[in-house]
């Protein structure tokens, strides 16, 4: 498919992260079992069944219905992803969007083949959207607070390193280089972008409004595009490490690095895999914040991590050189 954008729109790209598109592409990831992502899977599984909800069953055919392992999934589940995006934000958007957009939506599920119970939910909400669409709101938030959230944490660390990445990559060598490096499907043209993707081919978005890049852990090795009116165009790409977001910290209490640095500090050099703040890592190593914080500042010095700011919060990331030294561990 291609996504047209004026030159406008090119100086209008903007990144952020969407806790609420992670949310519908894990449901994606969970149905397809992703190989990748076995530890979440397995975790995520363990949490569902041990939910007290007595809607849960209920939810996950909803969900499932809307959001099938391929195909379509109903664009009214991701309207545009607003910036520094919190899950609530994004799941009053989905509440927000009208009636008449989710039967769209839904007619269009439904000319793609449905079977038995997703019939009749997809006829529920088409007979009463009213009543129909708080009922997704629910399913999503339950889904969210039970296999999401736990986690959000360090898929956000992963996300947000990977915005600093293109941010950073934009600045040095401009937007060009920032689509050749977001997924071998996607491919700047003269007039706009073409992602290789079945998509519907009706009601897309009028240029003008620019377009949204969302980093996404669960959609990987796919990309999702979000282009109909009146959403912005948005299209979302998997993050650079999401290989590494489930492995576990590696071991450095006898190596050579914990002899040159000291246990703590090599334990925290570990530990960053994925950017954490202060915080996080104290939690995560089961030490005061003010001893990682002296740490960190030791190890900043010396070139050994660097930081990414996201609004308010700090998160501190292993540098190359840090990266250097831990390869010899």
């Amino acid at each position: 498919m291609r996504i047209s954008l004026t030159s406008e729109d090119l100086t209008r790209v903007r990144f952020t992260v969407s806790p609420l598109w992670e949310t519908v592409t894990s449901v994606r990831a969970l149905q397809l079992g992703t190989r990748m992502h076995r530890p979440w899977i397995t975790d995520a599984t363990t949490r569902i069944l041990a939910s007290g909800d007595p809607r849960k069953q209920d939810h996950l055919r909803l969900l499932t219905t809307l959001i099938r392992p391929t195909g379509y999934i109903a664009d009214s589940l991701t309207p545009t992803p607003l910036r520094q995006d919190t899950f609530e934000a994004g799941l009053a958007a989905v509440g927000a969007v009208p009636p008449e957009l989710w039967v769209r939506d839904l007619d269009y599920l439904f000319s793609t083949g449905l079977e038995g119970s997703r019939v009749r939910e997809v006829q529920a909400i088409l007979e009463d959207p009213e009543s129909g669409i708080p009922r997704v709101v629910s399913a999503l938030r339950w889904y969210w607070q039970t296999a999401v959230e736990p986690f959000w944490p360090r898929l956000r660390a992963m996300l947000l390193a990977d915005l600093d990445y293109r941010l950073a990559l934009l600045a040095e060598h401009g937007i060009h280089q920032v689509f050749n490096t977001l997924h071998p499907n996607v491919r700047l043209t003269g007039d706009g972008i073409e992602v290789t993707a079945h998509c519907d081919g009706s009601h897309h978005a009028a240029p003008g409004n620019g377009l949204i890049l969302v980093p996404s852990a669960f959609v990987w090795p796919r990309t999702l595009v979000l282009d109909v009116d009146p959403f912005v165009p948005t299209l979302t790409y998997a993050p650079r490490g999401v290989g590494r977001l489930w492995e576990n910290t590696r071991e450095v209490k006898d190596s050579p690095v914990a002899q040159l640095l000291g246990h703590t500090r090599a334990q925290i050099l570990a530990q960053l895999d994925l950017p954490m703040t202060t915080t996080q890592l104290a939690c995560a190593l089961e030490l005061a914040a003010g001893t990682v914080n002296g740490h960190l500042k030791v190890m900043a010095a010396s070139g050994l991590t660097d930081t990414i700011r996201a609004g308010r919060e700090v998160c501190y990331r292993r540098a190359d050189l840090g990266e250097d030294l831990l390869a010899r561990a």
